[in-house]
């Protein structure tokens, strides 16, 4: 017994020195320490018990119930913190196993993500890109499901267009998509989006308890510009980037590898870290080096722009403000057709002015 008492005091001295060095002068401090560490994961739980898993509303109530029970329960029986930490830390472990191919195995995608790109290297050094979509709208939802296949040679590549899509008249949020321009008149836009499940409607809570998927789709300007600009009245904006030869090659075979990539392994769309523009922009390497961790504006992606315009990314006249690039960039609402020339898709005075440039 008195061994047992002595390698109990032993513990407890060194215990004591551990939190002593970490700032926790005793363990009552510790204790109020961990409660609230756990008492803010308890949002993040509920939530994952209603929108990670697929059980039922019942099973999840009495899951958030148990947990808070557990937590309250813990302020006049300490060591029930540590059923509140069980809880969560399998329900975390629980969520991390989640995989995609698990997730989406038997799953039909809504029309607009059958496909998404696919890219083959050629023994020349060109790429064969498959699954360009180049839907023909007459509205957002009544359209023709049509793709093509192109091949570009990344050494051709003359230009790329940092491309934001604001809905709701919201500045601080957009769609954010990358156009490449090759040499022979040829333009592919790339987005990153949200794949969606049939019967699945996109909001931001699920985007963060791996509900979606990641899709990396090519289109025509056609498609993915008039789209938006003309049948869901977004307005969208086309800035030039300001990037050398080697840049703008590197680019594009960063872009087809993150394409050939998520084709192998297969990735969930994260509202936050995993979205159209904090999933684009580190792509690009003329661009990445010159990006903040802690710039809010790379989440804020409806104010990347003003970033790389203040970071002297994006090509503009001498002494121009952003107010004034910005309103060239403007692309007008054209009711665009199939036969509509593509120039204008960049605006008529944007294009005009990027063509003598």
């Amino acid at each position: 017994m008195f061994r047992i008492g002595r390698s109990q005091a032993s513990v407890k001295k060194w215990l004591i020195r551990i939190l002593r060095a970490l700032g926790i002068r005793s363990l009552k401090t510790l204790f109020w320490v961990a409660f609230a560490v756990l008492a803010l994961g308890v949002p993040w739980c509920a939530g994952a018990f209603f929108h990670a898993f697929d059980i039922p509303v019942f099973v999840s109530w009495c899951g958030v119930v148990l947990l808070l029970a557990s937590l309250i329960a813990s302020l006049f029986f300490r060591p029930a913190l540590l059923g509140t930490a069980l809880i969560e830390v399998l329900l975390t472990a629980v969520f991390c196993l989640i995989s995609p191919e698990e997730r989406f195995r038997h799953t039909i995608w809504q029309k607009p993500w059958w496909y998404t790109l696919e890219v083959n290297r050629l023994d020349n050094g060109s790429f064969e890109l498959l699954n360009v979509r180049d839907f023909v709208y007459r509205s957002e939802t009544d359209f023709d499901v049509r793709y093509r296949t192109l091949t570009v040679d990344p050494e051709q590549i003359s230009s790329i267009d940092a491309v934001f899509s604001h809905w709701d008249n919201m500045e601080e949020i957009a769609h954010s998509m990358l156009g490449l321009n090759f040499a022979d008149g040829t333009t592919v836009v790339i987005s990153l989006e949200t794949r969606l499940p049939e019967g699945a409607k996109q909001n931001g809570i699920d985007g963060l308890y791996r509900r979606y998927g990641l899709a990396m789709l090519a289109g025509t300007p056609e498609d993915l510009y008039g789209l938006r600009v003309d049948h869901r009245g977004e307005t969208l904006y086309v800035y030039r980037l300001d990037m050398d030869r080697r840049n703008l090659r590197e680019t594009v075979l960063s872009l087809f590898e993150r394409a050939a990539e998520l084709q192998l392994k297969p990735q969930f769309y994260n509202s936050l870290y995993r979205n159209c523009t904090t999933g684009l922009l580190p792509m690009l390497p003329a661009v990445d080096q010159h990006l903040d961790s802690d710039d809010i504006r790379v989440m804020l992606n409806g104010m990347a722009a003003k970033m790389l315009f203040e970071k002297d990314l994006i090509v503009h006249r001498e002494d121009e403000s952003f107010g004034s690039l910005r309103a060239r960039s403007l692309v007008p609402g054209l009711c665009l057709g199939k036969d509509a020339p593509p120039a204008r898709y960049g605006g008529e005075s944007e294009a005009r002015w990027l063509h003598e440039h």
